[in-house]
């Protein structure tokens, strides 16, 4: 079969084929809407290519990433070119993918095929990296509703699996749930938790809504640009072409950017199947994969854990990604705590003590979240209520998205019974800590012991708070006090005041 792929490039560089001269017709513009949309998928590499993981695998010795590059651009196009002669491979080979969405290879796709095989080899490679963990999971959670399992690709273009994304319009997680399209599928956001960033429970909401999606529209490429746009903008773009149910029939009357959102998937779908035939290695990441639930009973700070169990706190974060505050809030109800699964037993046996660490150390800086979500009033004097004034036509779910919170926890902020708001009333929606009037002294920028009692450590790759605090013979709330510091993360090249 390689050979006869051979022989058949060989061919297309001798002519152009017939099916290079076909062209998508797509309303004026459309070159510099693709441009635009490769800028996007690039900076989701970019974004991608910082997080833990796949730095962890950069700084390797033996590492793939160091030997792939991105061009970091977008791809540009000729006339006639041998990219363009290649069409007919791409279509073949695209074709041999047993899926049942029905892909259709057009020269638009070729963009994007080029853009992950060609001009961002060394994102695809962290990408293949990535979906290793997270992949078959997913695709597990797709065979379960029997949808296509391929369309966990999506996710490349969505996020290029990065599960804390953010989207300017605030679009979150692997999957880019706006907020009220998230809830309703059942994702959660409150103050401590938002299940858009679960990437396992998003998959599941987006196979539910991807399946009714394709209920709606019986074509997957208009389920899937329907998914980017919205079902409405999907149905205004049927009824604009006259009634056609196909996506390239429809593609000229969808928004500029949908227009090249399937085209992007395809291309995914591709690198996805055909990495090595273009001289891509997946990049071997230490993120783990023998990794277990277990529920959590009592709040617990990662900091706690990563203490007593010896964890590097941002392994915790990368497999627990939807808690925004490093807490698991186990204030009222048991909620899911992931870790490898010989920590899973470790912590099994040490919750008692894991619990118990330092638990004002971690738990007063954020005592203005913990009442937002309780609705139990805080005990720190210098914690005060933070007021919003309800204006017309605003509703309980627009102020709490509004604040970051869900309605559940305003409403009990305000001890309401229903929905129904009025008009200039005032509603708690938080709480936040008072600011103190003293000066503060002036600081040194000395890397030495100074008259002011402290020393300056700079901080290390592997260090947590905990490690340089005994480092130093001191505590952790020591030094968090004296860098006012609200929680325990740190960055490496941080420089820390130790009490001396």
């Amino acid at each position: 079969m390689k050979h006869f792929e051979t022989f058949l490039f060989l061919m297309l560089l001798s002519a152009c084929p017939v099916f290079c001269q076909v062209s998508d017709t797509v309303r004026q513009g459309g070159d510099d809407e693709s441009i635009h949309y490769q800028k996007v998928l690039n900076a989701e590499m970019d974004e991608m290519l910082d997080t833990y993981y796949v730095k962890q695998e950069e700084e390797s010795s033996n590492s793939v990433l160091s030997k792939l590059s991105d061009e970091n651009g977008q791809t540009e196009e000729k006339e006639l070119t041998e990219e363009e002669k290649m069409d007919t491979l791409y279509k073949m080979r695209l074709s041999r993918i047993e899926t049942g969405l029905n892909i259709e290879y057009r020269p638009a796709v070729r963009t994007y095929i080029n853009l992950y095989t060609n001009t961002r080899k060394r994102s695809s490679a962290a990408i293949l990296g990535l979906s290793q963990y997270y992949f078959p999971k997913m695709k597990a959670i797709f065979r379960s509703y029997g949808l296509p399992e391929e369309l966990v690709y999506l996710t490349i273009i969505e996020s290029s699996l990065n599960p804390t994304a953010v989207s300017p319009a605030g679009a979150t997680g692997i999957w880019q749930f706006m907020f009220a399209t998230g809830k309703s599928y059942g994702l959660h956001n409150n103050t401590f938790v938002d299940d858009r960033r679960d990437p396992f429970k998003a998959t599941d909401a987006a196979a539910r809504h991807l399946r009714d999606l394709y209920k709606m529209f019986g074509d997957w490429g208009v389920a899937i640009s329907a998914y980017n746009c919205g079902a409405g903008n999907a149905k205004k773009a049927i009824a604009r072409s006259g009634g056609k149910t196909t996506f390239w029939e429809i593609r000229p009357y969808l928004p500029r950017e949908t227009q090249n959102y399937y085209p992007a998937f395809v291309g995914a779908l591709y690198m996805m199947h055909y990495y090595k035939a273009h001289g891509i290695t997946p990049a071997k990441l230490s993120i783990p994969t023998d990794v277990d639930t277990i529920m959590v009973k009592k709040e617990v700070h990662f900091g706690q854990i990563a203490a007593v169990l010896g964890i590097d706190i941002k392994e915790i974060k990368t497999l627990n990604p939807q808690y925004k505050r490093d807490v698991v809030p186990a204030f009222e109800k048991s909620y899911p705590l992931r870790l490898r699964e010989a920590d899973i037993k470790r912590f099994s046996q040490l919750q008692d003590s894991i619990y118990k660490y330092q638990y004002k150390t971690f738990f007063d800086p954020i005592q203005s979240y913990v009442s937002t979500f309780t609705g139990k009033p805080p005990t720190s004097p210098r914690t005060v209520k933070k007021y919003h004034t309800v204006k017309s036509g605003e509703t309980l779910s627009k102020i709490a998205n509004k604040y970051g919170i869900s309605v559940e926890e305003l409403k009990r902020m305000n001890n309401l019974t229903s929905n129904y708001i009025q008009t200039d009333q005032k509603l708690v929606v938080g709480y936040t800590t008072a600011t103190s009037t003293t000066p503060s002294k002036p600081s040194t920028s000395s890397n030495t012991s100074s008259s002011s009692g402290y020393t300056i450590h700079t901080v290390q790759k592997g260090e947590t708070l905990y490690s340089i605090a005994s480092k130093h013979h001191t505590t952790v709330s020591k030094i968090m006090s004296l860098n006012n510091l609200k929680t325990s993360n740190i960055i490496i090249g941080q420089k820390l005041k130790i009490p001396k």
